[in-house]
């Protein structure tokens, strides 16, 4: 596997570098114009990079502007998606609306630091990169803690209290998406009530009717929303 890490922290990178070169071969760079030209290069000599490690916050071009820079390149290329490279976000911030850009643009998963080298392993698992390696923890990501969503608590008045993989805990008032289409049947307090997650969705659900499912992206995408309307 080829293996780019854009990473301007020294320890981080070359943390990184030790974790990952155990899978295959890394190259290191400091900032996002460097990530691209090494990327722009890599698609010319027709040897991809399989994964791609890049920090959210970095000199010259953020993570973020580097991962559609990235992306818009494959597409240049004609990559076909099953083809393009896995990208994870490494952060040591817990910022929502960093992380949703992120997923906007196709980012597969993130990480925030310290890094965790067995979830960071578990997410290369899950993402195909690399086989069961016995001390891997596989399944529901709900059972191993590397979901998108830790936890939730319903408070009083229609109020989420959301804990995201970050360990970010999200406040959200519901009562402002109550008369949407889409979140409508919310108004039925016992199914409000109900919320719980699985990792990668909030549900809601009671017998006799049909759940309300909730993505993590959804669900920044209405906290961001909420925030510009208050603003």
């Amino acid at each position: 596997m080829r293996i780019l890490i854009a990473e301007d922290d020294l320890v981080s990178r070359n943390f990184l570098h030790r974790v990952l070169g155990e899978y295959g071969d890394c190259d290191l760079v400091v900032n996002g114009l460097e990530a691209l030209e090494a990327f722009l290069l890599a698609l010319k000599d027709k040897e991809p990079y399989q994964l791609i490690c890049l920090d959210i916050m970095m000199p010259k071009a953020d993570g973020v502007k580097t991962l559609k820079g990235i992306r818009d390149l494959e597409r240049q290329y004609d990559i076909p998606p099953e083809k393009r490279a896995k990208i994870i976000m490494i952060t040591a911030l817990a910022e929502a609306d960093l992380v949703q850009r992120a997923f906007a643009h196709g980012c597969e998963a993130y990480a925030t630091k310290p890094i965790d080298v067995k979830k960071l392993t578990g997410v290369l698992e899950k993402l195909g990169l690399i086989g069961n390696e016995g001390d891997i923890e596989g399944g529901d990501p709900a059972e191993d803690g590397d979901g998108y969503f830790r936890g939730v608590r319903v408070l009083p008045d229609y109020q989420l209290e959301v804990v995201m993989g970050t360990g970010t805990t999200i406040h959200f008032d519901f009562r402002s998406r109550l008369n949407t289409a889409r979140f409508g049947r919310l108004k039925d307090e016992e199914l409000f009530q109900s919320a719980q997650t699985d990792g990668n969705y909030l549900i809601f659900a009671k017998a006799g009717k049909m759940p309300v499912k909730i993505t993590a992206a959804e669900f920044m995408d209405l906290v961001l929303i909420d925030r510009r309307e208050k603003g």
